[in-house]
């Protein structure tokens, strides 16, 4: 629990003699204290200045305690206020605690009542603020990512997702660095009937080779030097829940063929061990890497390719989706603000603009990782000066950027100056939607943004059909 020292209680009745009485008891035990004798007054500082409680008289001109509490808590739901009154009589206690009010003491103050109150209302407050980050902490770590797309592509994934996510199906999920390969591991196993169960992952690029198998399989005591107890492998963590074996691709061979084993007899031995344990769990595989082309060369097994491959899930890059890229913005703008406890508002023009004619070779990893280092430098908008030292920063904006994947049997036949009026038009109305969305559709915000009056963005919002 944090300090009291540092609470603020605003003490809000029209009699000055008890207001300093009050203030004097608060001041001495550590406590800082601002007084008013005036209802619409204490709006107004409640407004200026967060206070974190208030200390409210009913009987006060032009306006009562009652009205003063509903108006500060539609400013702070959070704040907690203490109601005094020398009618202290039960309806009006109701009607004090219906608004929100923590407590209700009745004049004369019994000054040690008072401050035992005070002090229980802070610490109630402290606790309310704690479980608020831990929540918002949770949130982040829990879910901090999602499938998240609006194109045609990303529909049809999730759509099939939802389809094979009930049946027992052997997953490969293929696409390239970064796209999203466990996240859809995890969509599956969060709409499948095995959701409470267990979700088990393991990036098989990144294990030792020679540890490969005693991790994936486990191990008895004494099985090779240094293995003085038994130890389950992941096979078995995963219980009948998802087992998601990443970046497949990277198996040694030797451990392909025990793989396969598992997979068509679907029980598994511990390495040094000779009881046959039954495997339940649903296998998802992952990999960036041309499985066909590894078979030809004789690093991955065909009859495995063909066990894992029941069905298969293609992840499409980011350059591929480019119009899902303000949607992915908004979303790790506002995760990195909740994190870093930020107020960044969104991204400049030019900034969305270098994202849709970036090839982004990260993919949503590289988005992330840029978006989280420009709401970590930013204050208002995440301008181009915010962006790491890299390709992006070098990219060339949507502007200069556009022809270039225009087809060319898609321009025959027109004059250049119809072909740049007709890409003017796309690029206006491309970063006029992204200023909106970044911006959550405020638009005299967005006009601001880009140096327009409200009425000239009214207009062609109308004329692109915006909104």
């Amino acid at each position: 629990m944090g300090t009291v020292r540092s609470k603020r209680i605003l003490i809000v009745d029209d009699e000055p003699e008890h207001c300093l009485y009050i203030s004097q008891a608060l001041t001495a035990a550590g406590y800082q204290p601002s007084v008013t004798n005036d209802g619409p007054k204490a709006i107004t500082l409640s407004r200026e200045q967060k206070f974190d409680l208030y200390l409210l008289d009913i009987r006060m001109q032009p306006m009562d305690g009652l009205a003063v509490l509903q108006e500060i808590r539609n400013q702070q739901p959070e704040a907690k206020a203490i109601i005094l009154s020398a009618f202290g009589d039960v309806d009006t206690a109701v009607k004090c605690m219906k608004l929100g009010a923590y407590d209700f003491l009745s004049k004369p103050i019994n000054m040690d009542e008072l401050l035992i109150t005070v002090g229980n209302a802070l610490k109630s407050l402290e606790l309310q603020q704690e479980i608020k980050t831990l929540r918002d902490q949770i949130e982040i770590q829990q879910s901090p990512d999602q499938l998240l797309g609006e194109s045609a592509s990303m529909q049809e994934l999730l759509h099939t997702i939802e389809q094979i996510a009930q049946h027992n199906l052997t997953v490969l999920i293929r696409g390239e660095s970064g796209t999203g390969k466990e996240l859809t591991a995890r969509a599956l196993h969060a709409l499948s009937q095995r959701a409470e169960e267990p979700f088990v992952s393991v990036d098989c690029a990144t294990l030792p080779e020679t540890l490969v198998e005693s991790e994936l399989f486990g191990y008895e005591r004494g099985a090779f030097t240094g293995a003085v107890a038994q130890k389950p492998g992941r096979f078995e963590q995963a219980g009948k829940g998802t087992l998601f074996l990443d970046e497949i691709g990277n198996l040694p061979t030797t451990v392909q063929v025990k793989l396969l084993r598992v997979l068509q007899e679907r029980c598994l031995r511990r390495l040094g061990g000779k009881v046959e344990i039954p495997f339940h769990a649903t296998l998802v595989s992952a990999t960036n890497v041309d499985l066909e082309k590894s078979i030809k060369e004789g690093k991955f097994r065909e009859d495995l390719y063909y066990r894992l491959n029941e069905f298969m899930l293609r992840i499409p890059p980011l350059r591929e989706r480019r119009g899902d890229i303000p949607l992915l913005v908004k979303h790790f703008l506002d995760l990195f603000n909740r994190q870093f406890h930020k107020k960044v508002l969104g991204v400049s023009p030019e900034v969305i603009s270098l994202f849709t004619s970036y090839a982004w070779p990260g993919n949503v990893r590289e988005l992330k990782n840029i978006m989280k280092r420009g709401v970590v430098l930013a204050d208002e908008w995440i301008e181009k000066t915010h962006l790491s030292e890299g390709p992006l920063a070098q990219a060339a904006p949507a502007e200069t950027a556009g022809l270039e994947s225009i087809p060319l049997e898609a321009i025959e036949g027109f004059a250049l100056k119809d072909i740049v009026k007709q890409e003017t038009v796309r690029v206006e109305r491309q970063i006029i939607l992204q200023t909106l969305e970044a911006t959550r559709w405020n638009r005299s915000l967005t006009a601001k943004r880009l140096e327009i009056d409200y009425k000239t963005l009214y207009n062609k919002m109308k004329e692109y059909q915006i909104g």
